[in-house]
Parts: structure tokens; sequence; C-alpha cells
């Protein structure tokens, strides 16, 4: 996971760097913003993991004891807890863009113009992304090693990083900020359903847990 961020991090700073020569804001602009934007994810991140990471303990020794039930009430209550967190973040993302980003410092308005830009549309499906972190944390939970190190991966070696390097080709820097959002989004649908998949494979195993 690190040193997939690692990675993310290196293309993201060359790619709004190439592309923010090449448009209005210059290259200063994006690399100023994307250092804010990571700053921001990182709190979110850590908030949604630990409350994600919390889970754990009862997934895993309930999943020892056959207590599926237990599993998907303990699974879904937490769930809801995440995106209540989420929809708050994601709706100060969207309404106080602007006061976020003075916390970090001022510029000019042209900076302001592409950070709260940057802001709303990169952080578009922030919504989702507490909910991925939570089923990747569900994985190792129940054993499953092959998927528990798949969905983590998923949001960013997989799905982010290839649309950083595609996107910009078809629409310019606006392709930079597009590829947070739709990796975001399609990250988390998949990663819900590998759960739900997970859950209803268990339709079939005794309805009582195991002593």
């Amino acid at each position: 996971m690190q040193f997939a961020s690692t990675i993310i991090s290196i293309m993201l700073n060359n790619v709004l760097g190439h592309y923010g020569e090449l448009s209005q804001y210059g290259r200063d602009i994006p690399l100023a913003c994307v250092g804010i934007i990571t700053k921001v994810c990182a709190l979110f991140d850590g908030v949604a993991l630990g409350i994600a990471q919390s889970i754990q303990p009862i997934i895993g020794y309930n999943y020892g004891t056959g207590n599926y039930a237990r599993i998907r009430e303990a699974f879904w209550k937490v769930a809801r807890v995440i995106l209540c967190i989420s929809v708050c973040a994601f709706l100060c993302f969207q309404i106080f863009p602007r006061q976020i980003i003075s916390i970090f410092g001022g510029g000019d308005e042209l900076y302001f113009e592409f950070a709260v830009r940057y802001f709303r549309i990169y952080l578009f499906c922030i919504f989702i992304v507490g909910l991925q972190l939570l089923c990747a944390q569900f994985f190792p939970s129940i054993g499953k090693g092959g998927i528990g190190v798949f969905v983590p991966l998923l949001r960013r070696a997989f799905l982010l990083l290839p649309r950083v390097l595609v996107f910009p080709l078809i629409w310019g820097i606006d392709g930079v900020l597009w590829a947070g959002p739709v990796a975001d989004g399609l990250a988390g649908i998949i990663s819900l359903l590998l759960v739900r998949h997970e859950m209803n494979k268990w339709q079939s195993a005794p309805a009582e847990p195991r002593a």
C-alpha cells in the first residue's frame, strides 16, 4: 500500500506538472494543490481506516464460530457509521473547499480557482472511499489473503494509476482531476460487490453458530 501510494504521488506530480505547464495555471499551482489534496485525503483515510479496523476482531471471532448473522450485522452497522462520516466530509469538501484550502496558505485568484475546482472534482466520490476501506479490512478478517491484498490495492494501483496516465491524453489537466473520482467510484462498487458475493456464499452455511 505504501509503495503504491508513493508511485501514485510521483505520477501525480509529474503528470500535473507537465499538463499544468500546458494550461493557464502553470506548473506550480497544480503541484501546490496536489500536496493539499494528499494531506486532506490522508486525514480522511486515517479516520475511516481506524473505524474500519476496529471491526476486524468482531468479524474474525464470529467467522471462526460460524456466526455469520453477527458478521453481517456488525459490518453494516459500521458501514452506516462510515457512510455518515463520508457524506459529512463530502458536503464539507463541496461547500467549503476555499475555506479548507486557506488553512494551508494563500495565493492569487488563479490559484484558488484551480484549487477549488481540483478539490471538488477529485474528492467528488469521497463518500464511497470510506466503504472501500471497510471492505479492504473485511477480507483479511476472514482469512481471505488473496482478496485481502487485491482490494486495498484496487483503488490506487489498479484503477487510479492507469487513469492518471490515460485521461490527460484526452482531456488534458482535467483528465487528472477526473481520474480520482472515477477510480474511487469503481473501487467502491467492486469492493462492495465482492463483500456481498462473499456474504451470499454463507446462505448455505449452518444458521446456528458453531460451538
